[in-house]
């Protein structure tokens, strides 16, 4: 982008630096990303935010400097002052990212100054999918959203859908005061990243409600089944500190780790094993360490006779069998564990498979037997809700493509069902209404008749409730920078549909937020007006609370049984397994450019993202790194360029999930190809979760060269480096 129209998408700002979060209302300033060379020496300033990038709820904190940009006005070049908003980092203060931060929440600057945001409400004009829209006013699309809205709700208000992200917020907790006030059902995700197998799991093993808090920090051995928490499970950030100082934060100690997943994984290439489990094999490798456990007198002797004969009923040949590997490593495995003074189990599910929920309550199980409820090094129980309501509107997982089939209305808040589940592309191709919040054009925006453009997160006011956190959190954002465009927080449009509607609907403000906690929770402030100033202030409000780590298990362990895929063997030998990408996540992040340049951590690969395959497949069929492949399923094709990656697992074929999109802006528009495409449409019988691990597939060697674009030179020339 030429510098003079990168000063004309920027727009022009008001002089003057910023004030503080809590002072006088938000000046008019535009925020910009300047080089350092035009950075004034002099003051900086830093405004507490919170990531919205992922569920983790991260801390941050944004720091804004007084800059200088030159232009010209009438027949003059001048000089003005601008404030530059420098970098995101994470919030010291914050529990979870304890200031530190990830590349998507770094690059989340990028999404506010990104050229393809949309500039204000838009009505398609083209065919469903096409992406063609027509500008109009805010009063003309409110008046249109309000009447499809009344139309659904006179139909029937249980078939309306509206699908958003899987976070605890003012956000979530407006989304559902607008849908009871409609009558329809609650809110639901899209089905990817959402980790709803693992919070079911809890509730079954534990009764616990949320997510396990892992503490692996005071860990002397963990096994990791499922969970790649160095990666793109849960809260990566909040782990990747507690893997830091269980290995060197403790001189003289350093804690273990044995990772079991079907590819190399971050947390695999971390660990100091990694069991390469085949497909679908997780329960079974659980199961079998429970066995040996059990019968090798490393269990506790007060576990439940329930749980204990459960374990030790179970036929360990054929779990060995079914998980692929060798018995004597799974009998190892499970010694290290029994005679470790402070061992863990995390249990996940980070490709979900058909058995993916029984293989997480067995996993979890295994913490039952080794008595880690509650222990320092072990597993505790998700903290308290600081706000009930907030916890209480968390959308959650149902069966996607079955809701889809009968919507009267379809509404998206951040969420992008067609890049998710490509299969429900053709229900909202015939769903009467549809309506998105979406800041940008995007695989399923495109399908839209209306899109009400939500606020960049920095432009916005927010309060969220982490998915995992060691203490009572509840972490805030003011704006503090003026809206670039004619944009409206998406809550702000959901009190102004129901007004229309002639429905009340209150929205919730972190200052709001903040009042309420004081009023629920002991505090050595005294008045409510100050507290939440000082909440805002700082970025939120910690506080270290008492736990009951008390589970009671009644409930039956699983059955031994093998995942189910799509596609026999004898036409689709091996086994697919799409991930969520360190980078992309769920593919939301693919419109940053930063992202898209950021190398691989697997294949090093920059703008594009390969199929990895293993060397003895890729020998037999001829095929070097950069060739193109076609990767062919039961449900469709993609063709992608190859990566051999020296540690596959034999029979096991390996993608990122974040490319492929057929509308996301400049930056990831037909860029690459989504492996979910081909992913068969099958679910977790017990949650309804996709199961996007759950396929067989087989490799055609194209003839061209890709040009796979890759950082690291021993991925380029293997050949020439791993001699």
């Amino acid at each position: 982008m030429e510098r003079r129209s990168f000063f004309k998408i920027i727009g022009t700002a008001s002089g003057g630096m910023l004030t503080g979060a809590c002072g006088n209302k938000a000046r008019q300033i535009i925020p910009l990303l300047v080089p350092e060379r035009e950075i004034i020496t002099g003051a900086e300033e830093w405004h507490p935010s919170v990531c919205r990038e992922c569920g983790a709820g991260c801390g941050t904190i944004v720091r804004v400097m007084e800059a200088e940009r030159k232009t010209r006005q009438g027949n003059e070049n001048v000089r003005e002052r601008i404030a530059a908003i420098k970098k995101i980092e994470g919030n010291p203060l914050d529990p979870v990212s304890g200031g530190r931060l990830c590349a998507r929440g770094q690059a989340a600057v990028q999404a506010l100054y990104h050229p393809d945001r949309i500039r204000g409400p838009l009505k398609r004009v083209g065919a469903r999918g096409e992406g063609r829209f027509e500008p109009v006013t805010w009063d003309s699309a409110l008046e249109i959203a309000a009447s499809a809205v009344k139309k659904a709700v006179d139909k029937d208000p249980a078939r309306i859908v509206f699908l958003t992200r899987p976070e605890a917020s003012n956000r979530s907790a407006a989304v559902a005061s607008f849908l009871r006030a409609l009558g329809a059902p609650p809110a639901s995700t899209t089905g990817l990243c959402d980790f709803e197998i693992e919070r079911q799991a809890a509730e079954v093993v534990f009764g616990w409600r949320g997510l396990p808090v892992y503490e692996i920090q005071d860990a002397d051995y963990v096994l990791s089944l499922g969970a790649d928490f160095l990666g793109g499970w849960v809260s990566p950030v909040f782990y990747a500190r507690r893997f830091g100082h269980m290995r060197r934060g403790r001189p003289g100690r350093r804690g273990q780790l044995t990772h079991a997943e079907s590819r190399f994984s971050i947390t695999g290439s971390s660990a100091d094993r990694w069991l390469p489990v085949r497909p679908g094999g997780e329960l079974a490798l659980a199961l079998a360490v429970g066995y040996v456990l059990v019968t090798g007198n490393l269990a506790l002797a007060n576990v439940a006779a329930g749980l204990r004969n459960g374990f030790a009923s179970v036929d360990f040949e054929r779990a060995v069998k079914i998980s692929g590997l060798p018995a004597e490593q799974l009998r190892q495995v499970a010694r290290d564990l029994g005679r470790s003074e402070s061992p863990v189990v995390m249990a996940g599910a980070s490709v979900v498979q058909s058995n993916s929920l029984d293989a997480v309550i067995a996993a979890s199980a295994l913490n039952l037997l080794l008595g880690r409820i509650g222990s320092k090094g072990g597993v505790i129980p998700p903290v308290e809700a600081s706000i009930a309501e907030f916890a209480d509107s968390r959308a959650h997982t149902v069966n996607l493509l079955r809701r889809l089939e009968s919507a009267e209305l379809v509404m998206l808040d951040s969420a992008n069902p067609v890049y998710a589940q490509p299969a429900s592309a053709k229900l909202l191709a015939r769903a009467p209404a549809i309506v998105s919040f979406s800041a940008f054009i995007d695989d399923s925006s495109a399908y839209a008749d209306l899109i009400l453009p939500d606020h960049a997160s920095l432009e916005s006011a927010a309060v969220v409730v982490p998915d995992v956190t060691p203490d009572r959190a509840l972490t805030g954002a003011q704006p503090f920078v003026h809206p670039l465009y004619d944009t409206r927080a998406t809550e702000q449009v959901l009190a102004e549909l129901s007004k229309i509607l002639g429905r009340a609907l209150k929205i919730d403000t972190p200052e709001d937020a903040f009042r309420k906690l004081f009023a629920g929770n002991k505090s050595d402030w005294s008045d409510a007006g100050e507290f939440a100033k000082y909440c805002n202030r700082q970025g939120g409000w910690w506080t270290e609370s008492s736990r009951s780590a008390h589970a009671s298990p009644r409930f039956e362990l699983p059955q031994l049984r093998e995942a189910e895929f799509q596609g026999g063997a004898a036409e689709f030998p091996l086994n697919f397994v799409p991930y969520p990408a360190l980078q992309f996540g769920d593919g939301s992040g693919a419109h940053l450019p930063w992202l898209q340049e950021l190398p691989d951590p697997a294949s090093s690969a920059m703008w594009g993202l390969p199929v990895e395959i293993d060397p003895k497949t890729a020998s037999r069929i001829g095929l070097k790194n950069g060739q193109m492949v076609r990767m062919i399923s039961p449900s469709g094709q993609i063709e992608a360029p190859a990566y051999v990656h020296p540690a596959a697992i034999p029979g096991v074929v390996s993608m990122a999930i974040g490319q492929g999109h057929t509308h996301y802006g400049r930056y990831a528009s037909e860029q690459g190809a989504n492996p979910l495409t081909i992913a068969a449409p099958l679910t977790d019988p017990q949650t309804g979760a996709f199961a996007f691990g759950a396929t067989r597939v087989r490799i055609e060697k194209l003839s061209q060269q890709d040009r796979l674009v890759q950082f690291s030179a021993v991925d380029r020339e293997p050949e020439l480096h791993r001699r």
